[in-house]
């Protein structure tokens, strides 16, 4: 990932926590958590999830989707969780541990990058997570880079583990009402949109679970929100010894 493309992507986020935008204190709106409750209920429903849960949360952000998958998973029979977390934005990655300073351990909430292999490496974690959640991150990624982050996120899971990938998809109508919006911002000057989600563009996904399908031994779906404007890409990697050809998830290149 271009290093410019990085220190602006962690600008942007800093700036909006010193500017109160994000706190301790935010909570992302219930649409948005009715839909990834709907999501992982229905995964972890057919998932065969071991005990201690791994958990991990790329592009983290204040901490609060964490919070809320945790308390989530609680509810469904998985109390012994281990709660993880990076975001390019130390600033946010401050904010996450306050947040979670009763649920996770300060160096399991880390500044990282969604491309770097190295981000997914925490003590402990050797064998894999068994969920992999990110919301909203694969869009603030290049898009010659998004199916690798895909790639990257899918790899990190261990057997019987799943990925929940949630964002936008440039292909649905929201999707292309908004490119024309974000175009209109960035180069017209007209305000229809924030000035900072001209700074994404959104996946492909059901291009990229067709990909993913193919490269792996990965079952790979895609859940839509009943209005069209959110998706999740769920991704689940078998149990070793299951799947064809024993195919391991492909990483990013």
């Amino acid at each position: 990932m271009n290093a410019d493309l990085i220190e602006r992507q962690k600008q942007s986020f800093d700036e909006l926590v010193d500017s109160g935008i994000y706190s301790a204190d935010f909570e992302h709106n219930s649409r948005a958590k009715s839909f990834v409750a709907s999501v992982l209920q229905q995964a972890i429903s057919r998932a065969r999830l071991r005990s201690p849960l791994r958990v991990l949360d790329c592009g983290c952000g204040t901490g609060a989707w964490l919070q809320f998958i945790s308390a989530e998973l609680s509810q469904a029979g998985y109390e012994d969780q281990r709660l993880c977390g990076f975001d390019l934005s130390g600033r946010m990655v401050d904010v996450a541990r306050v947040k979670l300073r009763d649920a996770a351990h300060a160096p399991d909430l880390r500044v990282g990058n969604v491309l770097e292999a190295h981000s997914y490496d925490f003590d402990g974690t050797e064998g894999g997570f068994d969920l992999i959640f990110t919301y909203d991150v694969v869009q603030q990624l290049p898009r010659n880079l998004q199916l690798d982050a895909c790639r990257a996120i899918i790899g990190a899971l261990a057997p019987n583990g799943m990925a929940l990938i949630f964002d936008n998809d440039s292909q649905s109508r929201f999707g292309r009402r908004m490119a024309v919006r974000k175009f209109m911002t960035r180069y017209f000057g007209l305000q229809l949109v924030p000035r900072y989600f001209c700074n994404a563009s959104y996946p492909p996904l059901e291009k990229f679970r067709h990909k993913i399908a193919i490269e792996s031994s990965c079952d790979a779906q895609i859940a839509a929100r009943t209005d069209g404007v959110k998706r999740a890409l769920v991704v689940s990697r078998p149990a070793l010894g299951h799947g064809a050809a024993d195919k391991q998830p492909v990483r990013a290149r």
